[in-house]
């Protein structure tokens, strides 16, 4: 806070505590009463300011106040009476005091905040362990697998089935890798250590990326795209929206059976874009949807079903430092709908 803004608000709060004190003075009430509406107005600056200097300047400026208007002779700063000297050397300890309080207080509720964000952070750190666990043991069993295949050598394999093997085992381990590095990548975000490499991306080509992913854990899920009926282009970070998307994805694959339906799309939302991925499962219940992205929320299974990939709470953090919101809808008559917004960029055609 500015010296000019923290000097306006002594000035302001002592002059208002001035215009009180006289108008209870014209009433006739005692000279306490109107002690206790200054004493009252440098309590407020002390609040409203920082700096022990603005306390003991407001402090002055009610001594100088209540002097000028409410001491015999009035509009002099003469002392008629060593009691109010009294009077004005309790009020400057009471300044004094009043600051000592209010700094106390600050500072132990900075220390709570603090507290308050480490707490978060670790707990992140912990549903981010708990996830790569989950995500990693599919890819790594199947590489751990298909390299057996390959080193048993009573398996004999035809030159087709070996090179498909080490594919699989190249587009996993890739996979994999590229995982990792959003994880880390949201982690910085959530710290704030982190900008997003964001650029003008076509949503139709990120969700296409996207799916080439998800639809390896599909499991007998129909994933299905219906195009957007205009061009979208979105500012984004293409790798991290790649895993929100597939996150959803497996999140719907976790929540519903094997013969389901996932759809994902796209469509204009005024200055945003808005991607959705729906499904056609029991959907979810009405308590658990206001909660469902806080970290560590498992009622009604809405971690533990669909907490797969990087979370829901980490795909918020993901969605919200690009400016965009994310939500969750039913879908007629029965299933969910993950929707989620960015920021929409215009297309310049060139004559």
């Amino acid at each position: 806070m500015s010296v000019v803004l923290n000097t306006g608000l002594v000035l302001l709060c002592q002059a208002l505590a001035t215009l009180l004190a006289i108008a209870l003075d014209g009433l006739g009430l005692p000279d306490a009463t109107m002690v206790i509406v200054f004493v009252l107005g440098v309590l407020v600056t002390t609040i409203l300011t920082n700096g022990l200097g603005y306390s003991v300047f407001a402090s002055l400026i009610s001594i100088l106040s209540y002097n000028f208007f409410l001491i015999a002779p009035r509009f002099s700063l003469a002392i008629d009476g060593p009691g109010y000297v009294g009077t004005i050397g309790a009020m400057i300890v009471f300044a004094l005091l009043a600051n000592y309080l209010v700094s106390r207080l600050r500072r132990i509720e900075r220390q709570s905040t603090e507290a308050s964000l480490v707490a978060q952070r670790e707990q992140l750190r912990a549903n981010m362990l708990r996830s790569v666990s989950h995500d990693l043991r599919t890819p790594l069993t199947s590489i751990i697998g298909d390299a057996e295949m390959l080193l048993d050598e009573e398996t004999h394999l035809e030159e087709d089935s070996r090179r498909q093997l080490v594919t699989d085992i190249r587009d996993d381990a890739t996979w994999l890798r590229t995982m990792v590095e959003n994880l880390l990548a949201v982690t910085r975000i959530e710290d704030g250590n982190v900008s997003l490499d964001t650029g003008i991306e076509l949503v139709d080509d990120v969700i296409e990326e996207a799916i080439r992913h998800a639809s390896r854990n599909a499991e007998g899920h129909q994933i299905t795209v219906e195009p957007s009926r205009e061009l979208l282009l979105a500012k984004m970070d293409p790798q991290v929206i790649v895993q929100v998307i597939v996150n959803l994805v497996d999140n719907a694959i976790a929540h519903t059976q094997p013969d389901s339906t996932i759809t994902i799309s796209s469509m204009r939302e005024g200055p945003m874009v808005a991607i959705s991925v729906a499904d056609d499962g029991p959907g979810i219940a009405d308590e658990d949807k206001s909660r469902i992205f806080e970290l560590f929320y498992t009622g009604g299974g809405a971690d533990s079903a669909r907490g797969t990939g990087i979370g829901l709470a980490l795909c918020r953090s993901v969605v919200e430092a690009h400016g965009g919101t994310i939500r969750v809808e039913d879908v007629d008559p029965h299933g969910s709908r993950f929707v989620f917004t960015l920021p929409a960029e215009e297309v310049i055609a060139y004559a």
